[in-house]
């Protein structure tokens, strides 16, 4: 049975807009579904001549009711409803054509998704070249190219294995595993280099919660990260459709007139209540991190307890906030647990008052990952437009052990949005990735840039820099390492429930 999860708190409340139609909608678009700690990422593949089995798999998921929905958020001020697991299923575009799209209804997604992550153009864009190119993925690359994921939650490893194997039973004679990843919430909310993860969150229009609208910034329209409803720009997000004739059974929704292109017969809207999911493994190297950060920030004339002061100091300038969660911006040089542990005032705050970075570098990941107020001079303006390229995260940290003792650490990073290109790729690129970003010109993001990867020889070295504003003197940092490796990843299609029963169903060619 599918987890319906119902907010808890009585004075629940949404900033008015538009309905939603939370039953239609998987429920990792509004749910982490942290009360379930462990969670595996299950990559497969359809078998050759399976597609009629493939679909009644799907079938059988939509019968039973297996697929976690957003049912729960429209009954705010009861009591959760908490499931002891939750399953959400999406699909690559290689994934839809081997279900029989037609080749007419597969044009109409995004091209970014039509390509895929592990495309040779698409790659440069994130940075995932030399050691983290496709080509040495786990997951994603041309041998491990999958067509489905199922993301399974469970309260422990042994009830995920088992909740697990009762799915295999009902999936192996059509899809076959091509990869297989566990990550947890074991140790909380921290990420592998031990920083509080999971705060930063977009305030949805018409969407109950129990956080102010200060603490989130400036409330978003729901079309930027599900389709069918108006996006950042008032417009609706170009959703892939079905020609009426491929709907014979009329189970997919109208395209309403307005969104239909001129001259366009009524087409059905395969898109509504979707989006799109992005999937990446990303390792994190914590030894190389917290060895570059020792050696930059040891003093010998100081103290033990000194040099540790200011090893903290450095790893949370290059962040952007302390262990604990508190922005450096509101507590630039001491950590204040308080503050990180309070969700009302933890994300409420501006750059504009420090145009320099002194308290928070400009080359800080939380400010290159979203710059605020900041993008132009109306620090108003700013905020509108950097709300055009926000996207829903669900990452999990992930550790791996290895048969001979070696291990390895990182997050299974997940995001949500409806324009992979203005949204996930923009920030990768533009804003993460740029060397030129806030009038810098040779700094990328010091945490998940694609720096100099010193373990791949065929890296052509650079000396990217991170500086740290000061007094007397700043501190510049150079010959920065890539400290997150791709490791797999692909785009993904996640459907709507009605999107998911056209898809089971049996079509002629």
């Amino acid at each position: 049975m599918a987890t319906q999860i119902v907010t808890s708190e009585a004075n629940t409340a949404a900033v008015p807009g538009e309905a939603l139609e939370f039953d239609d909608i998987q429920g990792l678009v509004f749910f982490g579904h942290g009360h379930l700690k462990y969670s595996r990422y299950v990559f497969l593949r359809m078998k050759d001549g399976k597609q009629a089995r493939a679909r009644a798999w799907l079938r059988t998921l939509l019968e039973r009711k297996e697929v976690s929905t957003a049912s729960g958020k429209q009954h705010p001020g009861l009591k959760d409803v908490k499931g002891e697991h939750a399953l959400q299923v999406a699909f690559t575009y290689s994934g839809l054509k081997a279900l029989g799209l037609s080749p007419e209804v597969m044009t109409t997604f995004l091209q970014e998704f039509r390509e895929g992550m592990r495309d040779e153009r698409r790659a440069r864009i994130l940075g995932d070249t030399g050691g983290s190119a496709p080509e040495k993925w786990q997951v994603g690359g041309d041998a491990t190219m999958a067509h489905v994921v199922l993301v399974l939650f469970g309260k422990d490893d042994a009830d995920l294995d088992v909740f697990h194997a009762s799915h295999r039973d009902c999936y192996q004679e059509a899809l076959e595993e091509v990869f297989i990843q566990d990550a947890d919430m074991r140790q909380g909310d921290t990420e592998p280099f031990g920083f509080r993860d999971g705060i930063s969150f977009p305030y949805i229009k018409g969407v109950p919660t129990t956080r102010g609208s200060d603490a989130l910034g400036l409330p978003i329209n729901a079309g930027e990260f599900i389709l069918g409803y108006h996006n950042a720009y008032g417009q609706y997000p170009f959703s892939p459709r079905v020609p009426r004739s491929q709907d014979p059974g009329n189970l997919l929704p109208d395209v309403p007139r307005s969104q239909r292109v001129s001259g366009e017969p009524r087409p059905k809207d395969l898109g509504r209540n979707g989006t799109y999911l992005v999937i990446r493994k990303l390792r994190q190297d914590v030894a190389g991190f917290w060895k570059f950060v020792e050696e930059n920030s040891r003093d010998p004339d100081k103290s033990a307890e000194e040099n540790e002061a200011n090893k903290e100091l450095l790893a949370a300038k290059l962040v952007g906030r302390w262990r604990s969660g508190a922005p450096v911006e509101l507590c630039p040089m001491k950590d204040d647990p308080t503050l990180g542990a309070d969700s009302a005032r933890n994300n409420h705050f501006e750059f504009r008052d420090d145009p320099y970075g002194v308290k928070c570098p400009l080359s800080s990941h939380v400010r290159r990952s979203n710059p605020r107020d900041t993008l132009v001079d109306d620090p108003q303006e700013s905020i509108k437009l950097g709300s055009r390229h926000l996207i829903i995260r669900r990452g999990r940290p992930y550790h791996d052990k290895f048969a001979d003792g070696a291990e390895e650490q990182g997050l299974m990073f997940v995001a949500l949005n409806t324009n992979i290109g203005r949204q996930f790729e923009f920030i990768q690129q533009t804003w993460m990735n740029n060397p030129k970003f806030s009038d810098l010109y040779d700094s990328k993001d010091p945490i998940a840039g694609d720096n100099y990867d010193p373990e791949y020889p065929g890296d052509e070295p650079k000396d990217y820099t991170a500086v740290v504003p000061g007094f007397p003197v700043r501190q510049r940092l150079t010959g920065l390492p890539r400290f997150v490796h791709t490791r797999g990843g692909d785009y993904f299609f996640l459907p709507g429930i009605k999107a998911l029963r056209y898809l089971s169903m049996e079509r002629t060619p």
